[in-house]
């Protein structure tokens, strides 16, 4: 009876165990959708195509994986923004704006403009002890973090991205060690940031110690990274654009670029033959567009969707539960941009920059301001358009007290903080007269007072000079600023007697100057001033006949002056809008050791208009001297393309002068098209004389003249190839580097 027991006690016992082994065997598991949308480039935008498909179809995603441009749209939808909103996003976007990094030309401050009128090249390099430093990236993309981290500020303050709407991860690369950098949590706009860093285009970026760069040279297409979540099925999407022609590695770049894509399509190749029969893989056919073409990222959205609804079969194999997809199409959507959190205190990150306190004195007109509102945008721009900084950080924290606090870091620039800027000037007549001018100036950090800089401007050619000085702001906001400078300057000047239309003499005009200005900046677009300066001038004949008046004039002088400066230019070589207005006035009194008393009127403006295509500057220049029969301090000169065409550089000297001038030019070419160089093609009509004393001061004796002229913007500055005539009969043809747009010194 026993042994019946527990014979019958084993055989349940048994039987029971079986049962429940059986039951979970034969329950299936739920499937997890994963997404991985590999990088491309302007090619990415298909992604959002495909998105559009799969909603459409009841496709419930768990997971994102993205990389480069996957990284940027599968954080979007991975926030919560539909198909739809991403591609007005794409819409609204300006992609030159974007895709450099000095804010607009209005918000940059006024000395950094004066320093890209003084030489307009965008070449500058950092020196030090070492040597030449570079920067590790064309571009910083100050601007593209800024887009992006307003597009993603309802996931400002979530720590792990497994708390998104739908767990996301973005790859990058770490191109010290060459390992694959996979962000699960952390700062989104810097994950994303961080794995779009082109090589060689975008800084690599440092985040926790690592540096990092594109993601696609290791892993462009994270099937793996999807995997890892826990997906059990996968939709990919490859927008690779594959290697170029024998026809298209026409330069070394475009080889250097070949080999690239070629390591990056091996692997790629690789990472695809990893997808099971139940994974669904889609390659858009996107033609023609490149990476870069980000102009025609619009375009590559219905291709997206052309593709995915060309597997729609397929895709409606992974549809989702009624039940499932109501969770999932409940997820929640961006807020409204106008209920961000109000600031109630701003600290600043000293730790890697040298100019914290000056960027906390900026930064506390925010106190009070919503978090989301244009102000912060504004005042980040306006404090990166200072130059010093390689990028600014912030972010929103809410304290134990409740308290918003926003934090800032900004990181001054990592080949800095001395920089040397250069640039070329050109000139040829095409009738023996020709010039070059090769300007540096050189910017050093100073270790006494953060913010302040030494300067050091040279000049080998035409004009030879040496100006070394100090900039010191100082004061609420560093507005006030002042600066102590002396310097040299040596030119050779022509004399001409026109009544014969020849050429007198050649002089060497040499003048040594120390002087201070003391200043206030208003904004970034007023600057006032005052001048004191003393100095010697030194003329003699270099070459030409021997004429006493002419064998040698030493002048001391001094003054003081005040001046008003206004820039609002949106371009300083080809503006579309603004105005720049810069007056002058000097007394030079003789107990300031000045040879003459003199008042003399200084005055330029420019006003720039756009219609469509078609751009233009009117403007005005003025010098008018008082009570001075001569002075060499009173001397202006007129000539040049668009300064009075048709005459030489400074062929026309004396101590009243007058020009009005308009050009009206043409762009040439796609104006939307990324890369390419600006170029325009531009007429002008000038009026305008010199006079010896303002008495002889007649409309009457006005010279009309005009020219015709293609001019293209470069990296080393802007190219005038143009003829000019004056009704003088005087002509020329000009080849030039420099701005047509001239300042006062």
């Amino acid at each position: 009876m026993i042994f019946r027991l527990f014979l019958t006690l084993v055989f349940s016992t048994l039987f029971l165990h079986e049962t429940l082994l059986a039951e979970p065997a034969s329950a299936e598991p739920e499937e997890r959708i994963g997404l991985v949308l590999g990088g491309g480039g302007a090619r990415g935008a298909a992604h959002v195509g495909v998105l559009r498909v799969l909603e459409a179809e009841g496709i419930a995603v768990d997971y994102i994986a993205g990389t480069s441009m996957g990284a940027i749209v599968g954080a979007l939808y991975a926030s919560g923004y539909r198909p739809d909103d991403i591609e007005q996003i794409l819409k609204s976007i300006d992609w030159p704006a974007t895709l450099r990094d000095n804010p607009p030309r209005r918000k940059q401050s006024m000395q950094r403009k004066l320093d890209q009128a003084m030489i307009t090249s965008s070449l500058e390099v950092g020196v030090g002890r070492e040597g030449v430093r570079l920067p590790l990236g064309l571009l910083q993309g100050q601007n593209l973090t800024l887009l992006l981290r307003e597009f993603l500020l309802t996931a400002a303050d979530i720590q792990h991205f497994d708390e998104l709407p739908i767990p996301f991860r973005a790859v990058a690369a770490d191109v010290v060690s060459g390992e694959e950098a996979v962000f699960e949590s952390g700062d989104l706009v810097a994950a994303v940031r961080a794995s779009m860093s082109v090589p060689g285009i975008f800084q690599p970026l440092k985040v926790d110690g690592r540096l990092l760069v594109d993601g696609g040279i290791v892993n462009n297409v994270p099937i793996d990274v999807a995997r890892d979540m826990g997906a059990t099925r996968l939709i990919v999407v490859d927008v690779g654009s594959g290697l170029a022609t024998e026809d298209e590695l026409d330069s070394p770049a475009a080889v250097s670029m070949q080999v690239i894509s070629i390591l990056m399509d091996r692997q790629t190749r690789q990472t695809l033959e990893g997808l099971s029969e139940r994974d669904l893989l889609l390659r858009p056919d996107l033609g023609d567009i490149e990476a870069a073409d980000f102009d025609r990222s619009l375009e590559a959205v219905p291709t997206g969707e052309q593709a995915a609804l060309a597997s729609v079969t397929e895709i409606r194999d992974f549809s989702a539960s009624p039940e499932r997809l109501a969770r999932f199409e409940a997820r929640s959507r961006p807020h409204p941009i106008d209920e961000g959190p109000v600031i109630d205190e701003v600290e600043v990150n000293p730790a890697f920059t040298r100019g914290a306190f000056q960027l906390e004195e900026n930064l506390d007109a925010l106190k009070g301001q919503a978090y989301d509102s244009p102000a912060l945008r504004r005042v980040i721009d306006i404090a990166y358009g200072e130059g010093h900084y390689e990028r600014i950080e912030y972010h929103l924290e809410t304290d134990e007290l409740g308290r918003n606090i926003l934090y800032v870091t900004p990181y001054d620039k990592s080949w800095g903080p001395n920089f040397l800027r250069l640039g070329l000037r050109l000139s040829d007549d095409f009738q023996g007269g020709s010039a070059y001018q090769l300007d540096a100036l050189a910017r050093f950090g100073s270790e006494v007072r953060p913010g302040a800089e030494w300067r050091l401007r040279l000049g080998l050619g035409e004009i030879a000079e040496i100006e070394g000085g100090w900039l010191s702001p100082f004061g609420r906001r560093a507005r006030t600023w002042i600066y102590p400078y002396a310097g040299y300057r040596a030119m050779d000047q022509p004399l001409f007697v026109r009544e014969e239309d020849t050429l007198l003499a050649r002089l060497r005009w040499q003048r040594a100057r120390l002087g201070i200005d003391l200043g206030y900046d208003f904004s970034s677009q007023v600057r006032t001033f005052v001048r004191l300066e003393r100095g010697r001038d030194n003329v003699s004949r270099n070459v030409g006949p021997r004429i006493d008046e002419l064998a040698r004039v030493v002048e001391d002088y001094g003054f003081i002056g005040f001046g008003v400066l206004r820039d609002s230019l949106d371009d300083s070589v080809f503006p579309s809008s603004g105005s720049r207005v810069d007056g002058r006035i000097e007394f030079y009194n003789d107990w300031m050791g000045s040879a003459s008393n003199a008042q003399v009127l200084r005055l330029n403006w420019d006003q720039a208009f756009s219609f469509n295509r078609y751009i233009g500057i009117a403007g005005v220049r003025a010098v008018s001297a008082r009570d001075d029969d001569f002075s060499l301090q009173a001397l202006d000169f007129l000539g040049g393309l668009g300064n009075l065409s048709g005459y030489g550089e400074r062929d026309l000297g004396g101590s009243q002068l007058f020009l009005t001038r308009a050009m009206v030019m043409r762009r040439i070419g796609n104006p939307e098209q990324l890369m390419s160089l600006p170029a325009y093609l531009g007429i002008s009509a000038e009026a305008g004389n010199v006079w010896p004393e303002r008495t002889d001061f007649d409309f009457d004796d006005l010279i009309f003249a005009g020219s015709l002229f293609i001019g293209v913007s470069t990296p080393l500055g802007p190219i005038f190839l143009g003829v000019g005539r004056a009704d003088t009969r005087e002509s020329a043809i000009y080849l030039n580097f420099g701005s047509l747009i001239r300042t006062l010194n």
